[in-house]
């Protein structure tokens, strides 16, 4: 997911612009934040209703189909990360685990669990009342 912005400005108005563009960096930092807050949040807690298989002696339920993919070791909530760009005004999340593209697009034997894209539209509410109130000001 990427999160981006861009602030043109004129010479005169280089006060004012300054002003905002740290309110901006802002609201992309928090932007990409609350993103990356849903999909471990929806990782690690959300309800799933696939199978429940024993793994050794522990019990787990797997995700169904189109739910966000059930935790086993924490390894891919862990690895979701937010980095911001070196102006502040664009950021990007993203998973570093190995199989996470298996996981949200799914494969020929397994059908998607997504969990970045339902995670950035169920953040935009936010994303955008953080940069309407940017304009309001």
């Amino acid at each position: 997911m990427r999160i981006t912005t861009k602030i043109k400005t004129k010479p005169r108005h280089t006060a004012i612009t300054r002003q905002y563009e740290q309110q901006a960096k802002r609201a992309v930092f928090l932007g990409c934040s609350k993103i990356q807050e849903i999909a471990v949040t929806e990782i690690l807690r959300g309800a799933k209703s696939g199978r429940v298989y024993m793994r050794g002696s522990v019990s787990h339920q797997a995700s169904a189909a189109g739910e966000y993919p059930a935790s086993d070791t924490g390894n891919l909530a862990a690895n979701i990360n937010v980095q911001v760009a070196p102006n502040g005004l664009s950021g990007v999340v993203e998973s570093k685990a190995n199989y996470s593209s298996f996981l949200e697009f799914g494969t020929s034997k397994m059908a998607a669990r997504p969990f970045l894209f339902p995670s950035a539209e169920r953040a935009k509410a936010f994303i955008r009342k953080k940069f309407r109130e940017l304009s309001a000001r």
